[in-house]
């Protein structure tokens, strides 16, 4: 049913009638009375164009579209368009399509599949977060959190819990670019991250040192070279320490970004062919 907005003026009062008989008032505008120069309050009401009487419904949306002040039309807009984005306004490219960031996810679903099977499980996912629980380094609270953090993460992604429910390659590469793509679920990327900062960061100094880098490639399954090589790349600032901002925002644009220059590409290791 298309809708209108009418504004009362003097211009109108001839068509009060007819108009108060099918229109809801909806909220108020206001404007400035040109006898006395003070601004005054009208009603808007929401009509069914079709309800009202020929010519009234053409001068209605002409009233909509000309004499609603801005702010008043936005308003009854945004009542029925409020989960609108503009940053999604008009046809944008597909993200997560280049190759580049398809190996990068590739990589990550290695890392993930501990027993290479070729396959990864909610069981993977907790074994990896026991590598870092391990350590010794979290507290109790950290420790509940993260466990916690890890079985929402799988479950927003993958559903149930079952041990026999596997995500192949394909699988995986599809979700994470789902998860590209969605706003909603790409902030939440990263929330795994300060728990292995804070699980390698054995003197709890606030900075990982590239010995302390070196621990997180071993929960990794990678070597002590592979973690030398990465942390020289992703140490953009040369002053061999790492920040846990500095940790999180490289392991987030691992995720998320597709620029091959970016030295966050050698955040989790080495990348597969």
């Amino acid at each position: 049913m298309a809708l209108s907005v009418l504004r009362f003026g003097t211009g109108l009062r001839a068509v009060q009638g007819a108009v108060r008989r099918v229109c809801l008032p909806v909220t108020t505008a206001a404007t400035r009375d040109p006898a006395v120069g003070a601004p005054t309050t009208q009603p808007l009401l929401l009509c069914p164009a079709e309800a009202l009487p020929q010519p009234f419904a053409g001068a209605a949306v002409r009233l909509y579209s000309k004499g609603i002040p801005e702010q008043g039309r936005a308003k009854v807009d945004n009542e029925s368009d409020s989960d609108s984005d503009s940053d999604d306004e008009g046809p944008k490219r597909q993200r997560g399509e280049s190759e580049f960031w398809r190996r990068k996810m590739r990589t990550l679903h290695g890392l993930l599949d501990l027993n290479k099977d070729g396959v990864i499980s909610y069981d993977d996912y907790k074994l990896l977060a026991d590598r870092f629980v391990d350590l010794g380094h979290l507290t109790p609270q950290d420790t509940q959190d993260f466990h916690k953090s890890i079985k929402e993460m799988w479950e927003e992604q993958w559903g149930s819990l079952d041990p026999y429910n596997l995500v192949t390659t394909e699988q995986y590469l599809t979700e994470m670019q789902h998860m590209m793509n969605d706003k909603s679920l790409k902030k939440k990327a990263h929330r795994f991250l300060p728990f292995l900062f804070k699980a390698v960061d054995k003197d709890k100094s606030g900075e990982i040192s590239v010995e302390e880098f070196k621990i997180f490639f071993k929960c990794l399954g990678l070597t002590e070279q592979d973690a030398t090589n990465a942390f020289n790349v992703i140490d953009v600032n040369t002053d061999g320490r790492l920040s846990c901002k500095e940790f999180v925002k490289l392991g987030r644009d691992f995720f998320v970004t597709e620029d091959a220059r970016r030295p966050s590409k050698m955040f989790w290791g080495p990348l597969v062919p």
